[in-house]
C-alpha cells in the first residue's frame, strides 16, 4: 500500500498517484491545492516501512508539463531553476543533481519539463518531450564516462526556450559502488563546466572533469552546443584519459584546437615553472594575433582553452630536501625544458573577402603552436632529452594608407586605397639535455625563425608599392652557464638548513625556478 501524508492529513490510496506531477488542461496548482511536502510510505507500514519525504517539485510550478512525477532530486533542482530568467540560471545545480545520483542509484533514469499554455496543453504532451526537446534545445550538454571495467555512461542535458530534458543511459554492464562514487565526484565538476558555456561571453571550466581517479573511470567527455533560430553557433568538445586531455571550439569567429600529452609526467616542472611557461605562451599568443591582426574574440577563447587544458594535469615530482645534490642534478633538466606538457594547438579565423572589388584579396589567420619532446637513456645516469618548440603565423589584412584614414572598401575603383598585408612566420626553438655518469655534461637551446612578409601598396586599385621582408636567422645558446649561475650545488649554510626539509625545500624549489625563467628569456629573445 502507498499512502501519502500532506498538512497533517493523511489519504490511503491503492496505487501510487499515476501522474501529480503533470499539469493538465484547467488544473488547478494554487497553494491551497498543492501541499508544500510530501511524504511517500512504501509497504506496509511498521519498522520494515520505506518513507521518504520531498519538495513535489512538478507540482510547485505552475504553467509546467511534466514527463512524469517529480519525486527526486534532479526533478526538484529543474523545478528550482527552469523558471530563471538566463540560460544559465535555467542550470543552476541541474548538472550536478544528475550526476550526485549515482551516490545511489546507478540505473537509467529521464526526466523532462516544458512550458504549458495552460488549456492548450493536453494528455500524451509529457510523453512525447524526452525525443522532441533536445532536438529543439537552444543548449545541450551530452557527457561521457566509459570505467576501467567497459561500462559506459551517458549524461544528456537540454535547455530550450520550451523547456527542459534530462536523461541517464548507463550500456554495456551495471556500475558497481566504486564507479558510481567515482561518477558522483564529478558532480560539481560536471556544474561548473555547464555553468561556463551557459555564460555570457562563454568560459572555459573544464578542467575538473579530467581529474578522475583512472584505476576506476577510463575516460571522461562532454560534448555542448549552443544553438540560435535552428543553426548551431558554437560547439564544444572535450575529452580526457589518462594520456590526452583535448579540446575544440568551433563558432562563427573560427576554429580552436587543443590537446595536450600527460603521459611524460617526467618531463614537466613544477607547479609554479608551468604556470610561468603558460603565461609566456599567452602572451606568445596576443603577440601573434597583433602581427597578424587576428580577432580578438577568437584568441581569447584560444588563450582561455590552452590554459584551461594546462591546468588538468600533475607535474612530475618536486626535488625534495633527501640528498639535496643527487637530486638537483637530477631535477636540473626540468627546469631547462619549458615547464608544461607537450601539445599541439591551432587557431583558424574564418575567411574574409573584405575587398568586394578583389575578392581574391581574404583576410585570414592562422596561427599553429607545438610542442614535442623525447627521453633516452637511464635517470639520473646517461639520461637524454630533446623538445622541440613550433609556432607559425599565416596572416593577410588590409590597412588604412595611413593610421587617420578610414578603411572603407567598396566595387568603387576609389576606395581602393589601402595596403594588403601577407604573412608567414615560423620559429623553432630546440633544447638538447645530455647527462654522463649522472652529471649534466650538454644542455643547448638552438632558436631559429624563418619570416617572409609582403606588402603591397594600392592606390585607385593599382599597385604603387610592393615589398617583401624576409628573415632568416638562427642563434645556439649554451645553457651550461645558466645553470652554473643558478648556483643549485647547496653551501654550507643550506646543508645545514636540511634540519629544515620544508626550508631548504623552498631554496631549492626557488633556485630551480629562476634557472627556468632564465632559459624561458632565452627561447623569447
Amino acid at each position: 500500500m502507498t499512502s501519502i501524508a500532506s498538512t497533517g492529513a493523511v489519504t490511503t490510496i491503492g496505487v501510487p498517484p499515476a501522474a501529480t506531477g503533470v499539469i493538465r488542461a484547467g488544473a488547478k496548482t494554487d497553494a491551497d491545492v498543492v501541499p508544500a511536502s510530501t511524504t511517500v510510505t512504501l509497504g506496509q507500514s511498521g519498522p520494515n516501512a520505506l518513507t521518504y519525504t520531498s519538495q513535489p517539485a512538478a507540482t510547485a510550478v505552475a504553467g509546467v508539463v511534466w514527463e512524469r512525477d517529480a519525486v527526486d532530486s534532479v526533478s526538484t533542482a529543474i523545478a528550482n531553476a527552469i523558471t530563471a530568467r538566463t540560460a544559465a540560471g535555467r542550470l543552476e545545480g541541474v548538472a550536478s543533481a544528475l550526476l550526485a545520483r549515482f551516490k545511489t542509484d546507478g540505473s537509467n533514469y529521464s526526466q523532462s519539463a516544458t512550458f504549458s499554455s495552460g488549456a492548450g496543453a493536453v494528455d500524451g504532451l509529457a510523453e512525447a518531450l524526452p525525443t522532441s526537446l533536445p532536438g529543439q534545445a537552444e543548449d545541450a550538454y551530452t557527457l561521457n564516462i566509459t570505467t576501467a571495467s567497459g561500462v559506459k555512461v551517458a549524461v544528456t542535458l537540454g535547455n530550450g526556450a520550451d523547456g527542459m530534458a534530462v536523461q541517464i543511459e548507463v550500456t554495456d554492464g551495471e556500475l558497481n559502488e566504486s564507479e558510481r562514487n567515482a561518477i558522483a565526484g564529478l558532480s560539481k565538476a560536471f556544474q561548473d563546466a555547464v555553468d561556463g558555456l551557459a555564460s555570457v561571453p562563454p568560459r572555459m571550466a573544464l578542467a575538473s572533469l579530467a581529474k578522475f581517479d583512472t584505476a576506476v573511470l577510463s575516460s571522461v567527455s562532454m560534448q555542448a552546443t549552443s544553438t540560435a533560430n535552428g543553426v548551431i553557433n558554437q560547439s564544444v568538445e572535450f575529452s580526457a584519459d589518462s594520456k590526452q586531455r583535448s579540446l575544440t571550439i568551433k563558432n562563427a569567429d573560427g576554429v580552436v584546437k587543443v590537446n595536450v600529452d600527460v603521459s611524460k609526467a617526467a618531463l614537466m616542472g613544477n607547479a609554479q615553472q608551468r604556470a610561468a611557461a603558460v603565461a609566456d605562451y599567452l602572451q606568445q599568443f596576443e603577440a601573434a594575433r597583433s602581427r597578424g591582426r587576428g580577432d580578438e574574440a577568437l584568441m581569447s577563447t584560444f588563450k582561455d582553452a590552452f590554459a584551461e587544458l594546462h591546468q588538468s594535469y600533475e607535474s612530475g615530482a618536486a626535488p625534495s630536501s633527501q640528498a639535496p645534490r643527487i637530486v638537483a642534478a637530477g631535477y636540473t633538466y626540468r627546469s631547462l625544458l619549458s615547464g608544461v606538457a607537450d601539445f599541439s594547438a591551432s587557431v583558424s579565423q574564418t575567411m574574409d573577402a573584405s575587398n568586394p572589388y578583389k575578392p581574391g584579396e581574404v583576410d585570414q589567420f592562422t596561427y599553429q603552436v607545438s610542442q614535442s619532446s623525447s627521453v633516452s637513456g637511464r635517470p639520473l645516469f646517461d639520461l637524454g632529452v630533446k623538445q622541440e618548440q613550433r609556432a607559425n603565423l599565416a596572416a593577410s589584412f588590409h590597412t588604412a594608407l595611413t593610421p587617420q584614414q578610414k578603411l572603407d572598401l567598396s566595387n568603387d575603383k576609389d576606395s581602393q586605397n589601402y595596403k594588403f598585408y601577407q604573412i608567414k612566420d615560423e620559429v623553432i626553438s630546440q633544447t638538447g639535455i645530455r647527462y654522463e655518469q649522472g652529471f649534466l655534461a650538454e644542455a643547448t637551446l638552438t632558436h631559429s625563425r624563418n619570416l617572409s612578409m609582403r606588402v603591397q601598396t594600392y592606390v585607385k586599385g593599382e599597385v604603387i608599392e610592393e615589398a617583401l621582408i624576409p628573415v632568416l636567422e638562427t642563434k645556439t645558446r649554451d645553457l651550461l652557464s645558466l645553470v652554473r649561475a643558478a648556483d643549485l650545488e647547496p653551501t654550507e649554510a643550506e646543508r645545514l638548513q636540511r634540519r629544515d626539509p620544508a626550508a631548504a625545500d623552498a631554496m631549492l624549489l626557488g633556485k630551480h625556478l629562476a634557472l627556468a625563467r632564465a632559459v624561458a628569456r632565452e627561447r623569447q629573445d
